[in-house]
């Protein structure tokens, strides 16, 4: 099986024949190879391209001058497996077809000219979907060959050679943030053991400290990561697609002439949008009411409020963490943990709906292009992911102020937020594609007249067709949940980096099994970095420095000790002596602002390139320069 062959499934809505078959005829003119099997009452088609038409769709060489390329006389590995499937996706959206032929068979298209996106869009749809095959000589390679011989490195160009590069970028960012994160998690570490007897992290006089390194850490951690992004889109030859965008099939307006090219496109009111974005504000209301619920329902059962008056105070479940009860902080068995992990378990139940929301919301709003439409999703779900995540940590933070409950909360929520998605996205999607391919091998077994026949295994297409898409959004949004538990609380939960490495470890391995072994193939997108999860960090950065200032000065005694002349003791609990409090929200205000400054001066003096990428970009651009004068000359 070639390592760029193609799967196209044609849709359940799909019943005339006439239209599969004239489907197949239009590819097999484009000579692509076809190959048509049925299965679980799915028509599949796999389908490739010979060399040649691979070859005529690179810009930088036509077939006959294949001779001063290297490698090009092993046509089978001169273009990556990520190539291939790439040239063949864009060959296959080239297929020419005639509109009206099947508009006689009751069919609609949009107006556009893409083969596969047309059928996938059409009414009724022709394709219910399509995208590249497995190769199974590949998997084993990264997997087997790579990653089991040195489990320490991540294969990245490995990785990049067969999903591309967005998927390559995901991995080469965990990969950064994992060993960065090894210095300040050793500084946690050795707060942890070698902190002075009676001292928690209500009181630690070196927390204030760790949060300044913390912060610095974010800061660098960004800068680090921003020099690698253009080194890897430089290597990988997308350094110049920042500015491309993809306009999707789905956006629909009233076609006008371009103020700019003079030529016919679609337009929709930015009015119009506006409004729409206010009805996707209000469908989420809901959800995130859900949301808030299970936050309140978590924080009665820890005990976290306590005062009866409250409105928000349940007597019914408040009984369970009372002294002696199941979740009394007091339990030996650690049953206070149990609301905590509950709440995680609850929070990606409601996540999964919100999921679905936000998709319907974010479709409403009928974005032009496939970055604005992903942006808007992104903001959609980063913003519920922080508020159900991070909303009890925030309450017990800042309303109760207590930070020993806070570190309390902040480790039961990572512990079972880690679990939870080891178990969720790795072990059972594994336990059930394997127990479906044993039902599809039994099935057929069943059916054997002649045992001496070799066991039925089913074709590569018949395997990845009962896989689930892959999302490479909520593993971005998983490890941006991360990246804010080491940071938003870092005063409080100086641990929290180390743990992240053990888990960004396993997870990494994980992330990497599942996408070769449990999920489809994606398709490939060439890309220049992360995107708009850049801004996401950097704004959860800023937001980590006001919150830890605060957890500083005023929901722990941590600036206690260092001012104990605008404190004073009472029953065993400190308060700001009146006169003081000025003084007390100066040193927040100045801590905050002083590492706000040192991020902005950062992005300002950091180039966002090395020098020696800077340079080989510049000297690119001057001979392309030159190479277009010397056309230009030559036509002349």
């Amino acid at each position: 099986m070639a390592a760029g062959e193609y799967l196209v499934c044609f849709s359940e809505k799909c019943e005339k024949e006439e239209v599969k078959q004239y489907f197949v005829d239009c590819l097999s003119r484009a000579k692509f190879s076809v190959t048509r099997e049925e299965f679980e009452g799915k028509t599949l088609l796999t389908v490739d391209a010979p060399f040649e038409i691979l070859a005529n769709k690179v810009k930088e060489f036509v077939t006959e001058e294949l001779d001063k390329f290297a490698g090009s006389d092993n046509q089978e590995t001169f273009f990556t497996p990520a190539e291939r499937v790439y040239l063949l996706e864009i060959c296959l959206e080239s297929v020419q077809y005639d509109k009206e032929h099947l508009a006689s068979y009751g069919i609609k298209f949009r107006e556009k000219d893409s083969f596969i996106t047309d059928c996938l869009h059409s009414k009724p749809p022709i394709l219910e979907s399509a995208f590249p095959l497995h190769h199974p000589h590949e998997q084993e390679k990264i997997w087997k060959k790579k990653m089991k011989q040195n489990v320490i490195v991540c294969p990245l160009q490995e990785i990049r050679d067969y999903y591309g590069e967005s998927v390559a970028f995901y991995f080469g960012w965990m990969t950064c943030f994992t060993w960065t994160l090894v210095p300040i998690a050793f500084v946690g570490i050795l707060l942890y053991f070698f902190k002075p007897r009676g001292v928690t992290v209500d009181d630690n006089p070196l927390l204030p400290l760790y949060e300044i390194l913390m912060a610095f850490w974010a800061i660098s951690f960004l800068a680090i990561w921003k020099r690698k992004e253009s080194e890897y889109s430089f290597l990988w030859c997308t350094h110049g697609l920042e500015k491309s965008e993809l306009l999707r099939p789905e956006f629909t307006g009233k076609t006008q002439p371009s103020p700019i090219t003079g030529q016919p496109e679609k337009y929709f009111p930015r009015w119009k949008r506006w409004l729409r974005y206010g009805l996707s504000f209000v469908l989420t209301l809901p959800v995130l009411a859900l949301a808030v619920g299970a936050m309140l329902c978590s924080l009665n059962f820890n005990g976290y409020i306590k005062d009866k008056e409250s409105p928000v105070y349940i007597a019914a479940f408040a009984h369970f963490a009372e002294p002696g009860h199941i979740f009394a902080a007091d339990n030996e068995y650690y049953g206070y943990l149990i609301p905590t992990i509950g709440h995680s378990v609850v929070i990606n139940i409601l996540n999964k709906l919100y999921r679905s929301v936000a998709h319907f919301c974010t479709d409403l709003e009928n974005h032009r292009t496939e970055r604005d439409w992903d942006n808007s999703l992104i903001i959609k779900r980063v913003l519920f992911e922080v508020f159900d995540c991070f909303l009890p940590l925030f309450y017990i933070a800042f309303y109760q102020l207590n930070v020993v409950a806070l570190r309390r909360e902040l480790v039961g929520l990572f512990w079972g937020d880690e679990i939870r998605r080891l178990i969720t996205e790795s072990l059972v999607p594994y336990v059930t594609e394997k127990g479906h391919v044993w039902k599809i091998q039994r099935e057929y077994a069943k059916r054997k007249k002649d045992s001496d026949k070799k066991p039925f295994i089913p074709s590569q297409a018949q395997q990845d067709i009962v896989l689930e898409e892959y999302e490479q959004f909520d593993d971005y949004l998983e490890m941006v949940v991360q990246f804010g538990y080491v940071t938003l609380f870092a005063s409080a939960f100086p641990l929290a980096a180390a743990v992240s490495i053990l888990f960004l470890f396993i997870e990494g391995r994980a992330d990497l099994f599942k996408l070769l072994y449990m999920y489809q193939r994606p398709k490939v997108r060439r890309v220049a970095n992360i995107g708009v999860w850049f801004n996401v960090l950097y704004c959860m950065m800023v937001l980590s420095m006001l919150t830890n200032s605060l957890i500083v000065g005023f929901s722990s005694e941590q600036l206690a000790v260092w001012c104990p002349w605008m404190y004073e003791t009472i029953d065993n609990d400190q308060f700001i002596i009146n006169g003081y409090g000025r003084y007390v929200v100066a040193i927040v205000f100045c801590i905050e602002h002083f590492l706000i400054l040192c991020a902005v001066i950062s992005r300002c003096l950091v180039s966002e390139k090395p020098k020696w990428v800077r340079i080989a970009i510049a000297k690119e651009e001057y001979e392309k320069a030159q190479e277009a004068k010397e056309r230009k000359e030559k036509h002349e």
